[in-house]
């Protein structure tokens, strides 16, 4: 946001940015090292957010309305018990390090841990939050199953996403807490901030 580079930055410095206003949403702005950067999926804790969230303010909604998505399925589980592996794949990332922009096992931010994951399953993701939430078919989070994504608004729209294993639980690559970790979707902070749900996948219907 205010184009300082990384080296200039000292350990312990603290920097504080304001929120722009937009009156129209902007559109995501990447790079070839598959980086996410404005509102292209840019991750925030809740000491690090760009502002208080508000759910009566207007660039968001005017987001929300201008906001349609896909409706596109990207493929199907080949078997319940498919699913139940990704599951467990997804679980056998516990632990691993979030490294802002990473995208390797020795650190990772939530849409590459997200890509990382689904490519075990011949499903290739954009880079970006952003680019992963107009993907596949939108659906309501009382609809939520187990591979599901989930977004939120945190700071930036769209900003972290992080993948539904039932039980109203998510795993995402944490940027408060530095590692892949399981949370609630009922947590206060991520309740507050959730915009949206994708399924890429799903489970053929029997007849």
């Amino acid at each position: 946001l205010n184009h300082i580079r990384s080296r200039s930055l000292k350990i312990g410095q603290k920097l504080v940015l304001t929120t722009p206003r937009f009156e129209t949403p902007v559109e995501p702005v990447g790079n070839d090292a598959g980086e996410e950067a404005d509102l292209s999926g840019a991750e925030y804790s809740e000491e690090d957010d760009l502002g208080p969230f508000d759910e009566d303010d207007v660039y968001w909604i005017q987001f929300e309305e201008d906001d349609e998505g896909n409706a596109d399925l990207i493929g199907k589980w080949n078997s319940p018990e498919e699913r139940r592996l990704f599951v467990k794949v997804v679980r056998g990332f516990l632990g691993a390090p979030y490294r802002p922009g990473g995208n390797s096992i020795r650190g990772l931010d939530c849409s590459a841990f997200v890509k990382k994951i689904y490519k075990f399953f011949d499903v290739d993701l954009p880079a970006t939050a952003y680019e992963q939430a107009h993907v596949g078919l939108s659906i309501e989070r009382e609809s939520l199953e187990e591979g599901d994504l989930v977004f939120f608004n945190t700071g930036c729209a769209y900003g972290h996403v992080g993948i539904y294993i039932g039980n109203n639980e998510f795993i995402h690559a944490s940027p408060r807490d530095r590692r892949v970790k399981v949370e609630s979707l009922d947590s206060p902070y991520y309740d507050k901030r959730f915009i949206k749900a994708v399924r890429l996948k799903e489970l053929e219907t029997e007849v």
